[in-house]
């Protein structure tokens, strides 16, 4: 059980960065800084899903090199659980 905690605060971490980003309170400057570590967050898990979700959402602009890596990455995974 102590390692389902331990995973969630980083989830956690990145919801309140979310908010923030939306929050009209929030200064531009910030917002910049808190787009830069939600993308690395995204690249670092490659959170394909929530990457498109805030691109349409015109927080993030889309890269789509990126999104085919991520993609793959995710594909590559899935084969590797599969033939397990």
């Amino acid at each position: 059980m102590e390692n389902q905690g331990e995973t969630q605060q980083p989830h956690l971490v990145l919801s309140h960065k979310l908010f923030l980003l939306t929050h009209p309170d929030v200064q531009d400057i910030e917002k910049v800084r808190l787009k830069e570590e939600v993308l690395t967050t995204i690249k670092s898990d490659d959170m394909v899903p929530l990457y498109e979700t805030l691109v349409a959402e015109s927080l993030l602009e889309k890269d789509q090199s990126l999104l085919d890596s991520m993609r793959a990455k995710n594909e590559d995974e899935l084969k590797k659980l599969d033939e397990k």
